[in-house]
């Protein structure tokens, strides 16, 4: 005869596997948002630096495609907008930053890390913007410019008056950055908790609900953004590659342990 205690265990992994199952099927197929030869899906914003001071003069493309390769950051400054709209989901990508600057460092970043370094051009960097309020800011740990998720907002902490740090992302781990190499990147949005995983590690783990209502459509879909970025001084570049995303629509929040 066949143990009740076994049986219930069996039942109990059934009832876990099929769980698991919903789970897995409450999330949608991966799609790429980049086709890896043109800019199809995507719009540019005209962004700082769209055109010189009489507007005659049309600014160089702020993003172009080359060897499969998204690159961002040729001497203008504007974003890259998906067409499409997205609330919860999951967006995968590689990048990789310009490297520059020969005295770059937190400290020289200043108190508050309101943009005042030596060097102007070892802040520059880029950024991931979604749901219309949040941003992972792409930047470089070593001179304050931080892979984390930013609001702008007024709150204690704000840096600049407004810009709130949610969480520093790779502020604890140096070195987990690759420079002047592909990096992987993968953002979750499912509810109210966002997360951040940079080469495999996670960095970022956030539970934000606003209740402003000049917040409210933060909760809702909206774009993916990518910052082209643009540091006077310095005409670098940030790469793209392998960009996809899977919508999480129907799955609840995932509690934090």
């Amino acid at each position: 005869m066949k143990s009740k205690y076994r049986t219930g265990s069996a039942l109990l992994a059934i009832s876990m596997a099929t769980g698991l199952t919903l789970a897995a099927q409450s999330r949608g197929e991966w799609k790429p948002l980049f086709n890896g030869t043109d800019l199809t899906g995507w719009t540019i914003t005209a962004g700082r630096g769209g055109a010189n001071a009489s507007g005659t003069t049309p600014a160089p493309p702020a993003w172009k495609v080359e060897n499969g390769v998204l690159l961002g950051g040729t001497g203008t400054r504007g974003s890259l907008v998906t067409a499409a709209q997205y609330k919860d989901f999951e967006l995968e990508l590689d990048f990789m930053l310009a490297e520059h600057g020969t005295e770059c460092s937190e400290e020289l970043v200043g108190p508050k890390e309101e943009n005042a370094s030596k060097d102007p051009t070892c802040l520059y960097n880029s950024g991931i913007t979604f749901r219309t309020g949040y941003q992972l800011n792409l930047g470089r740990r070593e001179a304050g410019e931080y892979i984390g998720i930013v609001v702008h907002r007024v709150a204690p902490g704000a840096i600049k008056g407004n810009v709130l740090w949610l969480d520093k992302g790779d502020a604890k781990f140096p070195g987990l950055r690759k420079k002047q190499e592909w990096n992987s990147l993968r953002i979750s949005a499912n509810g109210p908790r966002l997360q951040v995983f940079l080469n495999g590690k996670q960095i970022c783990d956030v539970n934000d609900n606003p209740t402003d209502p000049a917040e409210a459509k933060w909760k809702e879909a909206g774009p993916i953004s990518i910052q082209s970025p643009y540091t006077s001084g310095f005409e670098g570049f940030v790469k793209y590659r392998n960009v996809r995303i899977r919508e999480l629509a129907g799955s609840p929040p995932t509690p934090k342990p």
